[in-house]
């Protein structure tokens, strides 16, 4: 243990030592961290007379001392006449005064039974080490246990605890509520306000267990003699809530007994959550939510530090309440972290902030409780498929979820009844908030909604090849192009234009879906058919669809872009337009030679091409301006360009970024100026293009048009998954009604593609509806088309050399495999694709193996500039700590390893 250590989790020494108590608290640093721990220590006690260190024999007292003087400060260690001391801050006194220092001589290091607690009893070299863990993986028949706590009151922590009860309670499970804020009690006053029953509470539950010679077995039974009677609210089916209160006392005061007063050599170190999960089953409940004391408790301790409840941390944006919760939490990871796929996912929910005014915060405090999380959720495991460290690092590093529950002013003051608090709740829409971080609850297998009664072997290979066919929109053809999901910046296109062309941009990052959307266009012909087509009622505009420039790649089938422009050409009186090789010529004579600044070359040269696209020769347009002008007077077209990336693959010069400008904003601005818009053009472009291109007003031309950047936040990245999944046949699901579905709804949908969870219903291992859009995200929880389809039809196929799960189309280990082959994958595409990038990940590649997320700059031969373009592109963001980050998705084609075992996904 102390071997894997390094510098940096040294423990610089004190600045002032009062009392013996600072004594023993930097003594416990000092074990936790390890590395700076001797080997002849075996074990060190502060106590308010003396100090006294349990030695090797042979350990000479001089090099007791020394080590003293170093971890202490130079001169800690002063000789009172022969005895020393360890030397206190006594302002009172020039002489020093201390602790005397005594050796006790021991041959063998005895393990200490370690509790449950967040002070130590006695400091070891054992203290770097985790707690032991439970005997028992999971509770008695199931129960799960679910513990809200928060570093700071007032945070919303109770308000949120009472509504995932409700929200279980709704969905038909039976809850155990209780309030375990023993010197706060909230959830009590809420039950007594509404003139529930209060004859049995968490004290006199403690108070019974803490007085039994043996189990739990006497407490339980009184307890379920009375609890039946405290079940607060109604709900249809077998879902209730029985309420724990916290006490029965009306007058305030602290607990008799704590739950740190039920801990002995006697009994297991997690004797309590036991002894909650054998009354929850002897009373029939499947789920305890427990509601906990705030800050550092040892009234909440003995819960938290079982690895076996589900911990949930509420928190708000305030400085003090986010800090506080990281380092917490970071204290009970390094002491009790899960094992991924034996224990549950820990969350947090972020509280009290304003969708419109905290974006930037929201998204900073994301990544700070990541990365806090990440010693806290479940670790790796090594059964089964997972055996490799590449596919067992894949969990670990791809799902924390951060619930972000924004304000509302109903909840400022809550009203003094239980039904009144369940009534905000609602209004409040918190159980919809909380439904990712909601425990499953097994109810039976769910329904088969694959494809009839086909082989399901048949369905993963036709789900692989759906897939793959739907890669690449460049290898599939126009021809291909008939049917495709409308998501939400293609209403937006169209319902703003029914009566007037458009004239915009459609950027997304790279995968996106760019070309695809491209590809349908022009596949429509028509702007009205593909409004038609994609359910958008009120376009009356019949304007032929005009292609200036295509991807090079592009299938060139039974139809092309060519033969777009050509018929279009055919109907202006049988005139014949100019090829895309002729147009992509123009414009590399124009790189070399117009000049840097040259604004109007560029936009005649770019009008020029719009009119060769429509038809118009040569000799028609020695002023494009008005040959595009009178073309406008005889007919309506929507010109729409792509491939972009394919002239300007770089924009290494100021000619480049001239050219692409000037088609962003000047032709885009020519055409806008047009009397009555008889021309429109719709430019898909990267986003990151536009960035290096618009150097000013840049974020004012992107929010002009980001109604229509293609974005793929995890809804829709679900939204695509399932439409692929159906478009395949490996669904039973009509492909209209994707684009209806709600987010509950999606996920039940594709609960038959890949189950509920990365394993059987009742496993801890992560729900895959949440695994799938986090392992192929980025840290703003956006998803790229491609990869999301590149994902399904690599799974499918790895599910197709398997056998088992006959319950869904895709295995777990065949997903987890997946992303290992996406993320090479992708990394090989930017290469082709984007050049500059592509450059730089062929760089990093070089240290794999060798660095480990996050990283200083240094470690990957980067420079600031070089990180930047990288944070700009998507690839990188930078942590706090001055150190960078990469997603998933990226991390594994590096091969770079991570020092997170956390689960990562931002809602």
């Amino acid at each position: 243990m102390v071997g894997e250590r390094t510098q940096a989790d040294e423990v610089p020494p004190p600045e002032h030592l009062f009392t013996w108590v600072d004594v023993d608290e930097h003594l416990a640093r000092l074990a936790e961290a390890a590395v700076q721990w001797p080997q002849w220590l075996l074990g060190a006690d502060a106590w308010w007379d003396g100090l006294e260190l349990v030695v090797r024999p042979a350990t000479e007292p001089a090099e007791v001392h020394s080590w003293l003087n170093a971890v202490f400060g130079p001169g800690s260690v002063v000789t009172d006449g022969s005895h020393p001391i360890l030397r206190l801050d006594d302002p009172r006194t020039p002489q020093p005064t201390g602790l005397p220092i005594s050796l006790c001589v021991d041959d063998e290091m005895r393990k200490p039974r370690r509790e449950p607690r967040l002070r130590e009893k006695h400091i070891t070299p054992f203290l770097a080490e985790p707690l032991p863990a439970p005997e028992v993986d999971g509770f008695a028949a199931d129960v799960q246990l679910m513990a809200f706590h928060s570093f700071k009151g007032g945070v919303g922590r109770t308000v949120h605890a009472v509504a995932a009860a409700d929200a279980l309670a709704g969905q038909g499970a039976s809850v155990l509520l209780v309030d375990a804020d023993l010197e706060a009690p909230g959830i009590t006053w809420m039950h007594r306000s509404q003139g529930g029953q209060l004859d049995f509470s968490y004290e006199d539950f403690l108070a019974l267990l803490h007085g039994e010679e043996g189990g739990p077995e006497g407490a339980v039974e009184i307890a379920a003699r009375y609890l039946p009677n405290q079940e607060a609210g109604h709900y249809p089916g077998p879902g209730s809530i029985t309420v724990l209160p916290a006490s029965r006392r009306v007058t305030l005061g602290p607990p008799r007994i704590e739950p740190a007063d039920l801990l002995g050599p006697s009994r297991s170190s997690y004797f309590l959550t036991d002894a909650l999960a054998a009354l929850a089953a002897r009373i029939g409940v499947q789920v305890v939510v427990m509601d906990l004391r705030a800050g550092a408790s040892e009234l909440s301790a003995p819960v938290l530090l079982d690895r076996r409840v589900q911990r949930v941390f509420v928190t708000t944006l305030s400085d003090q309440s986010l800090t506080g919760t990281c380092e917490f939490v970071r204290q009970l990871g390094r002491r009790s972290p899960g094992r991924r796929g034996l224990d549950p996912e820990s969350s947090v929910v972020i509280t009290q902030y304003r969708q419109d005014a905290h974006g930037e915060q929201v998204t900073e405090a994301q990544n700070l409780l990541g990365r806090a999380l990440g010693s806290l959720l479940p670790a790796a495991g090594t059964s089964g498929a997972d055996r490799n460290r590449d596919a067992r690092d894949i969990d670990t590093d791809v799902l924390i979820t951060a619930v972000k529950s924004p304000f509302r002013e109903e909840l400022l003051a809550l009203p003094p009844g239980w039904n009144s608090v369940l009534a905000a709740v609602e209004r409040a829409s918190l159980k919809g908030v909380l439904q990712p971080v909601l425990p499953t609850i097994d109810r039976g297998r769910p329904p088969r909604t694959t494809s009839g009664e086909r082989d399901i072997d048949a369905l993963r290979g036709d789900l692989a090849r759906t897939a793959r066919r739907l890669t690449y929109a460049e290898s599939e053809g126009l021809s291909s192009a008939s049917g495709f999901l409308v998501t939400g910046p293609i209403r937006n296109l169209l319902s703003e234009h029914r009566t007037e062309l458009p004239v915009a941009l459609v950027t997304g990052a790279k995968g996106s879906g760019k070309t695809f959307t491209f590809v349908t266009l022009c596949a429509a012909r028509t702007w009205s058919e593909f409004a038609r087509r994609s359910e958008v009622t009120g376009v009356g505009l019949d304007a032929p669809i005009v292609p200036v420039l295509e991807p090079t790649a592009l299938r060139q089938d039974d139809v092309t872009p060519q033969d777009l422009r050509d018929a279009f050409a055919r109907e202006r009186d049988g005139a014949v337009a100019e090829n895309g090789f002729a147009i992509r010529d123009r414009l590399t004579r124009g790189v070399a030679e117009l000049g840097e600044e040259d604004a109007v070359g560029w936009r005649k040269l770019w009008l020029r091409c719009l009119a060769g696209a429509a038809g118009l020769s040569a000799e028609q347009v020695t002023d494009p301006e008005e040959a595009l002008m009178e073309l406008g007077r005889r007919q309506q077209v929507v010109f729409v360009v792509d491939g972009l990336e394919d002239v300007f693959q770089t924009l290494d010069t100021k000619v480049k970024q001239t050219a692409l400008r000037v088609l962003l904003v000047d032709v885009l601005g020519w055409l806008r100026s047009l009397r009555g818009r008889p021309l429109g053009l719709i430019v898909f472009v990267r986003r990151d293009l536009v960035g290096r291109a618009v150097h000013q007003n840049t974020g004012q031309l992107l929010h002009r048009y980001d109604s229509y950047a293609l974005r793929w936040d995890e809804q829709e990245a679900l939204r695509l998954a399932l439409w692929v999944a159906v478009r395949a046949e490996a669904l039973d699901q009509p492909a209209k009604a994707v684009t209806d579905l709600s987010y509950d709804e999606l996920v039940t949908a594709l609960t038959a593609l890949w189950g509920r969870k990365l394993g059987t219903e009742t496993s801890k291992e992560a729900r895959s509806h949440l695994w799938v859009p986090a392992a192929l995200g980025d840290f703003q929880g956006q998803v790229q088309a491609r990869d999301v389809v590149v994902f399904l039809g690599e799974a499918a196929r790895l599910s197709a050399q398997q056998k088992g799960w006959p319950d869904r189309v895709l295995t777990p280990a065949a997903m987890r495999r997946a992303l290992l082959e996406c993320s090479t994958n992708k990394i090989d595409e930017i290469r082709q694709e984007n050049p500059e990038v592509g450059a730089l990940l062929t760089h990093m590649r070089q240290y794999g193996g060798t660095v480990t997320v996050p990283f200083p700059l240094a470690d990957v031969g980067l420079d600031t500039d070089q990180a930047e373009f990288l944070v700009r592109s998507g690839v990188f963001t930078r942590g706090d700590d001055g150190r960078y980050w990469v997603p998933e998705i990226y991390r594994h084609g590096l091969g770079f390893g991570s020092e997170r075992r956390a689960r990562v996904l931002w809602r």
